[in-house]
């Protein structure tokens, strides 16, 4: 039910009425954004309000009598559902999906109107629950997953998300017996009987492996009677079973069938892998009884301008894009991704921690509570037979909620799954009173450290009182966090450097030393792509790939802390070598006298235009980043060239003495052409009219290297059986677009008819790009469109572009100079000085844990001063504060008393003469003072 939409941007009174006027709605597929957004969309400018939703239809005859639900996989972020005039049900939050039934409200003998009211707009009740404007992503909008019918006789097995059971509903799959010789699967599956007759039925089960063939079958004859619902729970012997493991991530499929003597009445079929879990304090994780270091990223779901509603086709690409990235697993921050996520992380082989919708913020409300045990059941019953699925975080992230809510959210989850399968997580730092109510946890330090300084690591302070992982490192410390691809070479490296010191041991206290950490069982990188934010204008450049999914630098330093051992084939090779450079001038290190290459493999030899630079060896580097290599990851290789010289590098990798991996780099020279990439990984789009398919142009040299400082404009030109989502919109910058990095990006839709694609990319000055790609049929069976006048609304039609907000108007202003800053007391290394650096990411830290601790800056003269703006140093802490100001510095006038989190730093008015301004905090929910930055305007 994907395409055949209409849509309207805004409020309808009339909405979900049949004789509503919809000439003016627009015809649109999903998944759908109520808005496209530019790129670069911070600062809370999305659009956040109401929309609706059509589809028409008419039921072909031959299902009167059956069952008929409406799955929706994602609607964000509260909805209504309609049909033909009456309200069937409403759905609160956007991550978890919802049925509809329509059973009892077909009209048959004419066009159904199905209409959907969607609400974007803030609600403080439904997690995640946090203004966007304060929050480190966006929820976005729209019904942004597949929606589908499905139609089943009234005798069939449920829907997990329907039925409210406890560890019920659906199929649950677990495994009480796992070897390498033997393994059970039980399934339980739940059937319901809406007739008005008993009835004799035979549930049968086979479990085919890869081939097809069946490895075991099992059928259960009962009788279910009228009007009822049971569980039947059936168990499959499979002899020498092929265990799912992240590098063979073998499935068997499960084929369901539910039978009245030879008729088959409902059949399901799913993936499923057989494996096991154990976590453990001393030794981390094992899967099948085998240890496995976890190397992981955090990923966001949101794609450029179409937000979150992206096809199920990219988010496989994402998976794909992961594991050749060296991953092996993936935090879904923060909250449940699409099923097609999960289902493509069951068949590469990604593991996945698993959140519930949540980010600094928690609200005592009854009815918030409600809601977030009810996502976090949704959630497990949804996602429980997934083999990738190893974590459950039902901790809100970052967020102070009493003990309660962790004790019972840690009984429902393990009601849910019962057994031993049912591993929880959340942080030990901060919430030790919580630590009984989790199975996992991150952040595992007794206290912050007891010098003061953050990036101090006191092994004696870690601890192991439970498995310790670390769900985000790599952003917020160090001395190049972020990096975007309008950066030069050396800016890309330094994101590195600072990121291998921080797996070897040198990072932020509460990442607990990563792959110094004897104890640790992996970790997870903040973060896998950028992403855009409400909370702050700038895109967070945090990603090891950018918004597009382009890779830096970074992306392949850690792709070489994978084994060089293990091959995927299809997917990749083990062994890799990458030269972390563009060669591009002798004022950057990077090309001169620190060209560093990444390899996992035993040694690597560099030359420059033919002549050799020098050869390295694994065993030599091993000691300077011992952890690291111990842990099964890969040193730097870094070369001194001795001065600079334009042309080719090569990198060449060996094993023994085979030279397994090569990489080359052209100094790039003036721009010359464009050429159009069209990175398939091996998916052929579908045209079905809804799918995506991901487009990447690039400005290149007369030899093909891309300009990396590139700001060309380009055109972009789709012809066949494909359109060019977001085209000739100017606000969003689609088409023409502005390069970054020398690389544009923009999506294209198939059309409902295979064919061939043709895409053209032309900019002054350069010769034009082309490059196509064909499309295949839609197999599935598609519900046909019912009678109505046509959609003729245009894309931009009621478009909501938001004024800038004052804090946005107050940023854009001239900061005033301050003369001076005095704090009591600075801890070595963090100077009062980094307040008023204009650097949010220097810190200043308290020399002591006393309370309260006093900062003063002062102007050179006494000014009217709008708007103050501070940043705590702490993202996740809680800070307690008092600020007022002052002429003379003797007598103060309080300005506002609050309490906030690092993330909390927006302007606040100040609109008065001044000179001095005094901000006093009086506690910290932990650590000591810090700041990031004091400004004036």
């Amino acid at each position: 039910m994907n395409t055949g939409w209409a849509f309207f941007r805004g409020d309808v009174e009339d909405g979900a009425s049949m004789e509503a006027d919809v000439s003016r709605w627009m015809p649109v597929s999903l998944p759908h954004i109520m808005q496209l957004e530019p790129k670069h969309c911070g600062g809370n400018s999305i659009y956040d309000g109401i929309g609706w939703y059509r589809r028409y239809f008419k039921m072909p005859a031959k299902y009167k009598g059956k069952r008929i639900v409406v799955e929706f996989e994602g609607v964000m972020n509260h909805c209504e559902v309609y049909l033909n005039g009456e309200k069937i049900t409403k759905h609160h939050g956007g991550y978890m999906g919802f049925v509809a039934d329509f059973t009892n409200h077909i009209q048959w003998d004419k066009t159904n109107i199905l209409a959907v009211k969607v609400s974007a707009c803030h609600d403080p009740l439904t997690p995640p629950g946090k203004p966007q404007d304060r929050m480190d992503f966006y929820y976005y909008s729209g019904i942004y997953r597949d929606v589908r019918m499905v139609v089943t006789e009234p005798i069939f097995v449920t829907d997990p998300l329907q039925e409210d059971i406890v560890a019920g509903g659906g199929q649950f799959v677990t495994y009480p017996l796992v070897s390498e010789q033997q393994a059970i699967v039980q399934v339980a599956t739940h059937l319901r009987n809406q007739t008005h007759q008993e009835a004799r039925l035979r549930l049968v089960s086979q479990l085919c492996d890869s081939t097809g063939k069946v490895v075991a079958e099992v059928a259960t004859p009962l009788m279910l009677e009228s009007e009822s619902a049971t569980t039947v729970t059936q168990k499959l012997d499979v002899a020498h079973p092929a265990l799912w493991h992240p590098y063979h991530p073998t499935l068997y499929t499960l084929h369901t069938k539910v039978m009245r003597k030879s008729k088959v009445l409902d059949e399901t079929s799913r993936q499923i892998g057989i494996r096991t879990l154990r976590y453990t304090a001393q030794e981390g994780f094992f899967l099948n009884g085998e240890p496995l270091y976890i190397r992981g990223a955090n990923r966001h779901q949101a794609f450029p301008h179409v937000g979150d509603a992206a096809s199920n086709s990219m988010q496989v690409r994402d998976v794909i894009r992961l594991k050749q990235g060296g991953y092996n697993a993936v935090r879904a921050a923060h909250y449940p991704s699409d099923p097609a996520f999960l289902e493509a992380c069951d068949r590469y082989g990604l593991l996945v921690v698993e959140c519930i919708p949540g980010w600094q913020f928690y609200n005592p409300d009854s009815t918030f509570i409600k809601r977030l045990y009810q996502v976090g059941r949704q959630m497990i019953r949804r996602d429980r037979n997934h083999p990738s699925v190893v974590l459950w975080e039902t901790a809100l992230n970052e967020s102070r909620y009493p003990v309660s809510l962790a004790r019972e959210i840690q009984a429902l989850a393990h009601a849910e799954y019962p057994g031993d399968q049912m591993y929880t997580a959340g942080d030990y730092l901060g919430n030790a009173e919580m630590a009984p109510y989790y199975d996992v946890l991150y952040k595992q330090v007794k206290n912050y450290p007891k010098n003061g300084d953050v990036m101090s690591n006191f092994p004696e302070d870690f601890i192991a009182i439970k498995p310790v992982f670390t769900r985000e490192w790599g952003d917020g410390a160090g001395t190049k966090p972020r990096v975007s691809l309008k950066e030069n070479e050396e800016e890309q490296l330094r994101q590195c450097y600072s990121r291998i010191e921080q797996l070897n041991g040198n990072g932020y206290f509460d990442w607990c030393m990563l792959d110094a950490n004897p104890h640790m069982g992996g970790h997870f990188l903040w973060s896998y792509n950028d992403y855009a934010r409400g909370s702050e204008d700038e895109t967070m450049f945090s990603g090891a790939v950018d918004m597009n999914r382009y890779p830096k630098f970074c992306y392949y330093m850690l792709q070489s802390m994978r084994d060089k051992s293990v091959s995927q084939p299809g997917l990749y090779d083990g062994p890799m070598v990458f030269i972390a450079s563009y060669n591009a001038s002798a004022e950057f290190s990077s090309s001169t006298t620190g060209i560093t290459v990444f390899s996992n493999c035993d040694r690597v030899r560099l030359y420059r235009n033919g002549k050799l630079i020098g050869s390295q060896t694994r065993e030599e580097r091993a000691p300077l980043y011992r952890p690291i290599v111990d842990k099964g990851g890969s040193p730097l290789f870094v070369f001194d060239a001795q001065g600079y010289e334009k042309g080719t590098l090569k990198a060449e990798a060996l094993i023994g003495d085979k030279v397994v991996a090569t990489h080359s780099i052209r100094t790039p020279e003036e721009a010359h052409h464009l050429t159009v990439e069209i990175p398939t990984e091996g998916i052929v789009p579908i045209a079905d009219g809804s799918d995506m398919i991901p487009v990447y142009f690039k400005v290149c040299d007369k030899n093909g290297s891309r300009i990396p400082d590139s700001r060309h404009i380009i055109r972009i030109t789709v012809s066949g059986e494909g359109t060019l989502i977001g085209d000739s919109i100017s606000r969003i910058g689609i088409n023409p677009q502005e390069v970054e990095g020398g690389i544009g990006f923009a999506f294209v839709r198939t059309t409902s008819q295979a064919g061939k694609i043709k895409i053209k990319a032309t900019a002054d000055g350069l010769i034009a790009g082309e490059a196509e790609i064909l499309t295949k049929p839609d197999t599935n069976p598609v519900l046909a469109d019912g009678a109505h006048e046509p959609f003729l609304g245009k894309e931009e039609d009621n478009v909501v572009v938001k004024p800038s907000s004052w804090q946005q108007r107050v940023l854009k202003k001239p900061r005033l100079k301050i003369a001076s800053v005095r704090t009591e007391s600075s801890q070595k290394g963090y100077p009062e000085s980094n307040i008023t650096d204009n650097n949010d990411r220097t810190w200043w830290i308290a020399g002591d844990s006393k309370w309260p601790q006093t900062i003063i800056v002062s102007l050179e003269e006494p000014a009217y001063v709008t708007a103050s703006r501070i940043v705590f140093q702490k993202d996740s802490s809680s800070y307690k504060h008092k600020v007022e100001t002052s002429m003379d510095g003797q007598h103060w006038t309080e300005l506002y008393q609050r309490e906030c989190t690092g993330w909390e730093f927006k302007p606040m008015p100040v609109n008065r003469e001044m000179k001095f301004l005094r901000l006093t905090i009086e506690s910290a929910s932990e650590g000591r003072a810090g700041l990031g930055e004091i400004s004036l305007y």
